[in-house]
């Protein structure tokens, strides 16, 4: 094409160039579905955590004994923060991609220029930043209330809350590629995830248990994640940093695995 052919061309006849990348057009709107419903979205996790601090740490703290020479009502903080990220997290994933894969808006999706693993980050993303917002919106209230010491290790507590902030956005995303209605969604919720969560060290210290219910939650996964918090924020937990941080990562990169096979062969289909 000649440069006079150039000057001759309609605004439609131009080539096209994106204003951002796909994939931030693709994030950008999985962050936007979950602000434009903030009070339900941010505002009823922080609540609910901040309830469980209160009565738990603050009405009833005081009759429960010191742990490991930490205050109740501190030491569980950590725990209901890893809940917390992992709740939202879990509940981002299930509620966008199964919406997408009823409503076959996923199959647009999959039609556009984005590749698989643009699509499965971007999904991710938006756990991720919900469980980021959700828990520093718990920390802003959950710390000055307790009285925690603000981040005794800050490695360990950023690396640590990376992972489990990935396993979160990973977690949902695979709930939402495997659900097959809502009730699927509401069940692996309450069947599966508060179980795991409730036990896995949130309002206690496994050492307190007899060896086998010890061993038993060294298997839940969410203990692992509990225990990385509570290593960053209060210095101390059940198991050495070391051992946290190499299974929280394992975690998020099997999971990151298996979401990666899920969108890699296309198996989403309603």
């Amino acid at each position: 094409m000649s440069d006079t052919d150039v000057k001759h061309l309609t605004p439609y006849d131009e080539p096209y160039e994106a204003e951002r990348a796909p994939f931030l057009w693709l994030a950008e709107r999985e962050v936007l579905r979950f602000l434009n419903i903030g009070p339900y979205a941010i505002a009823g996790p922080v609540l609910s955590t901040i309830l469980f601090v209160i009565v738990f740490g603050s009405a009833l703290g005081h009759r429960v004994a010191p742990i490991d020479g930490v205050a109740y009502g501190q030491y569980i903080v950590p725990g209901l923060l890893a809940q917390a990220i992992l709740t939202v997290g879990f509940v981002n994933g299930t509620t966008s991609l199964f919406e997408a894969r009823r409503d076959k808006y996923i199959n647009d999706v999959f039609a556009s220029p984005l590749r698989w693993w643009e699509i499965n980050a971007a999904l991710v993303t938006g756990g991720v930043v919900r469980g980021f917002i959700v828990g520093a919106g718990v920390l802003a209230i959950a710390v000055p209330l307790t009285g925690t010491a603000f981040v005794a290790r800050p490695f360990i507590f950023v690396l640590g809350t990376l992972a489990v902030l990935l396993v979160a956005g990973q977690v949902g995303v695979i709930a939402g590629s495997l659900a097959k209605s809502l009730d699927h969604v509401y069940s692996m919720e309450s069947i599966v995830l508060l179980p795991l969560g409730f036990l896995g060290g949130v309002f206690y210290s496994v050492a307190q248990l007899p060896h086998v219910w010890d061993v038993l939650s060294r298997i839940n996964p969410v203990f692992w994640l509990v225990q990385v918090e509570r290593i960053g924020l209060l210095g101390q937990a059940d198991v050495g940093a070391a051992p946290a941080l190499v299974v929280v990562w394992a975690l998020a990169a099997a999971l990151s695995v298996w979401s990666a096979i899920i969108f890699g062969t296309n198996r989403l289909k309603a």
